[in-house]
């Protein structure tokens, strides 16, 4: 049997872009090798995974919801995560250990330094406290610390990254400053929508979006509150599915400069293939996935 890699999650065979993604690329680097989706349920992860990493023939892959910050106890490298962006999404295996990484931080920076200048920026306001959140909060605070980052659970609490962890702040924005939107939580994501969410339910599930006026019509709550930052430079949703979300399109109808995170899901994906195969040219890999 070849050696091979796996995209780890409660359901990945269900749509999830990697094991394309790093099918494509394997073919077209003649690597005789393949990427396969491996759905876990809840109930046998803890069974599952250290029987998947005593095998040898795993190089390791992608890690997917809901087991990005569950899987960080089975890596080698658990107090460095811990430490910073506290959760994985990619696997290594390594001197045969499993070494974890997250991607989604990376890639999420480095396309938001294409789309807007940084050193503008007075105020960050990152909407969840997922993996994926705690993924970009810690690249963000690693690379832009001089600039004030505030983070929102559904609960709307304050809070800010300090020291790998998240703190609970009492604060009161400022919405004269020069800020950029980052959601992260499932807000808009296609399967709240599948299973017959309306839109005001989708926008409800952040109250951030909702809460600057009471009023009983949430889209109208959304257009107010982001109406209500005077320099609004840049709305980042990492969701793709859909396209656009409710969220982009307000954005859209706003005049507001926005993106969604397909193009951060195909930076991460090459930015992961490349650290289980670090031969091969990021760039190179990137337009392989992106063809």
């Amino acid at each position: 049997m070849n050696n091979y890699t796996l995209i780890l999650g409660e359901n990945p065979s269900k749509g999830a872009r990697s094991p394309l993604l790093w099918n494509k690329t394997y073919e077209h680097f003649k690597i005789n090798q393949k990427m396969y989706p491996r759905d876990i349920p809840l109930n046998s992860f803890d069974y599952e995974i250290p029987q998947i990493f005593d095998d040898e023939l795993f190089l390791g892959g992608a890690v997917a919801v809901p087991y990005k910050e569950k899987i960080i106890n089975f890596t080698h490298n658990k107090k460095e995560i811990l430490e910073g962006p506290q959760a994985v999404n990619c696997l290594v295996r390594k001197e045969n250990k499993l070494v974890g990484y997250n991607t989604d931080g990376i890639a999420t920076v480095s396309i938001l330094e294409k789309k807007i200048k940084m050193g503008s920026l007075e105020q960050i306001i990152l909407l969840g406290t997922g993996g994926m959140a705690k993924a970009v909060a810690s690249e963000l605070a690693r690379k832009y610390s001089k600039i004030n980052m505030y983070i929102f659970d559904r609960n709307l609490n304050c809070l800010i990254f300090k020291n790998g962890k998240l703190k609970k702040i009492k604060h009161t924005l400022d919405r004269s400053l020069n800020t950029l939107i980052i959601n992260c939580s499932s807000v808009g994501f296609i399967n709240n929508v599948k299973i017959g969410k309306t839109n005001k339910q989708i926008l409800e599930i952040h109250p951030f979006l909702t809460q600057y006026k009471l009023e009983n019509n949430h889209i109208n709550q959304c257009i107010n509150t982001l109406k209500s930052f005077k320099n609004l430079k840049f709305i980042l949703d990492v969701i793709y599915q859909p396209d656009k979300t409710l969220l982009l399109k307000i954005a859209d109808y706003l005049g507001i400069n926005s993106q969604n995170g397909l193009e951060i899901n195909l930076l991460q994906a090459a930015i992961s293939f490349q650290k289980v195969y670090p031969n091969q040219e990021l760039n190179e890999i990137y337009e392989i996935m992106g063809s």
